[in-house]
């Protein structure tokens, strides 16, 4: 493995003269549906690369991550699928400081001409057949390719790259969960969408994935974005070609991967894959070599690339890191309050070895067992903050029910006005006209009377709505005061505004119309139940209901 990767690394230091700045390729073969956020990085022989943010909301400090339950139940699989727990975390830092970290996902799959452009002695000239997807490709010459592109990103294009303190971004296969957590819509869909089996596709399959079958791929591979993306706006993840993803894999014992290494992973599925097989679950173990000895490729097995970052990406950070860890671990005020410290403290009055190796063993046990638990606690404060602001939205609609109502008689007496104005004119005008219009008239008010009527069913919904409507609020009303006085009884306030934080940003890459402010106010009123000051149920309903008002029109100016 040593000698491969010296190998490459020498080839990567050895691109061909060929591969040197030329006119950019026509923008329809490497990106034939732009999108505003695309981060785009130029190759060699004027070809450039797409990659699409995957936002990874998180809570406060250098070691925080974000839990997502990975893989799918399904007695068949289980042994490869089964679900299990695993934790992500993106390295860069978005447009602003409320934005959340993300790392980059290529948006398409890699296709030949991209990679003929990064390891080919000439440049390639951009073709319609070069816009498939790089099949035929062995593990490591995958890995080889995003080598020799961040050599030439490193030595070409600096400045494109993003970075994080002292250090920049380098390509490289995405990671199994990285892969997934992309392929199911990350933090852009609900948690309920995030666990389907694919993600949402409300024009069905075969509008974003190529698999098996006349109705869809009809047995062969098909150029990058065809089809319509997912949430992110991935192309193709699952369906066209399967793509090699970093580490080897690992069978899956009840929830977690097993001790044993295997082979090599592929995802997503590919054009052979039958439409009832398609699931953002789906991994397949390969051997690196076939049954000649020779590397293995397959015509329905390709890849896309990550941008990564070291996780020590400056001289200061393992000392950060050190007392972020140290944070954590040390969650208690004193060595009597805390179980580990206590250990620690025992293990240095210790002089026997084996039983220090014995402390340090039950210590690292207590320090996991505390961390998990306080992982669970995020996921339940963040889980309430959701739901009281779930439960505030629909409470300001129960309020504002008896105002659209109002505006409906408003309308409706509008309405009423101008049927009379009309049948005033219709009348006067069937009079001096003939018979055919007179016709015509009648059907006019015949239709006229249709929609009174329909007009009359709708107020009479409304009104039975809208008697059922303040009991509604009440209720709505009690239940969010009983979350608000729930969470703020329990729960430290600095973990109850870290975990308002990261569903802030959640919702606000779910595109949840008002639904961030509500979840602020909901955490506010928490953190204030916390340090002794509720707020009154009077003031909690009134600044729900303040978020969801339009804002009142500035006065006129004066000249």
């Amino acid at each position: 493995m040593r000698k491969l990767f010296i190998a490459l690394i020498a080839m990567a230091a050895s691109l061909p003269q060929a591969a040197q700045a030329q006119e950019r390729w026509a923008t329809e073969f490497w990106n034939p549906k732009p999108q505003p956020d695309d981060l785009i990085l130029p190759m060699p022989c004027g070809a450039a690369m797409v990659f699409r943010p995957v936002p990874t909301p998180l809570g406060q400090g250098l070691l925080a991550d974000r839990p997502a339950m990975l893989g799918q139940a399904d007695a068949t699989t289980n042994y490869s699928e089964f679900l299990r727990q695993s934790f992500i975390a993106g390295p860069f830092q978005g447009a602003n400081t409320a934005a959340p970290p993300r790392y980059y996902i290529g948006k398409y799959e890699v296709t030949r001409d991209q990679y003929s452009a990064i390891t080919s002695e000439t440049c390639p000239t951009p073709a319609t057949a070069g816009r498939l997807p790089q099949a035929d490709i062995a593990w490591h010459e995958a890995v080889g390719f995003t080598l020799r592109y961040s050599a030439w990103l490193a030595r070409n294009a600096r400045d494109a790259l993003p970075m994080r303190d002292d250090a920049r971004a380098f390509v490289r296969l995405p990671t199994e969960d990285e892969w997934e957590f992309a392929a199911r819509g990350g933090a852009a869909v609900s948690e309920a969408d995030f666990s389907a089996r694919v993600f949402p596709m409300p024009e069905g399959m075969q509008r974003h994935v190529w698999f098996q079958g006349t109705r869809s791929s009809g047995g062969r591979v098909r150029p990058i974005g065809m089809l319509e993306p997912n949430p992110l706006g991935i192309f193709d993840i699952l369906g066209n070609v399967a793509e090699w993803v970093l580490e080897p894999y690992r069978l899956n014992r009840v929830g977690r991967p097993h001790g044993q290494a295997g082979g090599m992973v592929a995802r997503g599925g590919d054009f052979l894959t039958p439409e009832d097989q398609i699931r953002s679950s789906l991994r397949i173990e390969l051997p690196p070599l076939d049954r000649n000895g020779e590397a293995l490729r397959l015509r329905s097995l390709g890849f896309r690339p990550v941008l990564a970052l070291v996780a020590t990406s400056s001289d200061q950070r393992p000392a950060q890191l050190r007392a972020a860890f140290e944070a954590e671990a040390q969650s208690r005020g004193s060595a009597s309050e805390d179980p580990a410290r206590l250990l620690e403290v025992l293990k240095n009055d210790t002089p026997d070895p084996a039983l220090r190796q014995g402390i340090d063993r039950v210590g690292a046990a207590l320090r996991t067992a505390q961390r998990e638990r306080n992982d669970q606690e995020m996921q339940t404060i963040k889980s309430e903050i959701r739901n009281a602001a779930e439960i505030g939205r629909q409470f300001v609609l129960a309020q504002g029910f008896g105002e659209l109502l109002s505006i409906f008689a408003r309308f409706q007496a509008e309405v009423v006005q101008a049927q009379r104005t009309l049948a005033e004119d219709q009348g006067r005008i069937a009079a001096a006209t003939q018979a055919e219009v007179q016709a015509a008239l009648r059907r006019q008010q015949e239709r006229t009377q249709q929609n009174t009527d329909t007009m009359a069913r709708i107020e009479a919904a409304l009104r039975a709505q809208a008697e059922r409507q303040p009991a509604r609020a009440q209720e709505l009303a009690a239940s969010y005061m009983h979350a608000v006085l729930s969470v703020g009884r329990n729960a430290d306030r600095l973990r109850i505004a870290d975990a308002a934080n990261v569903v802030q940003q959640e919702l606000q890459a779910q595109n949840r119309q008002n639904m961030p402010e509500l979840a602020r106010i909901a955490a506010r009123h928490m953190v204030a139940v916390s340090n002794g000051n509720p707020p009154s149920r009077e003031q909690a309903l009134a600044d729900l209901t303040a978020v969801m008002q339009p804002p009142a029109s500035p006065p006129p100016s004066r000249r």
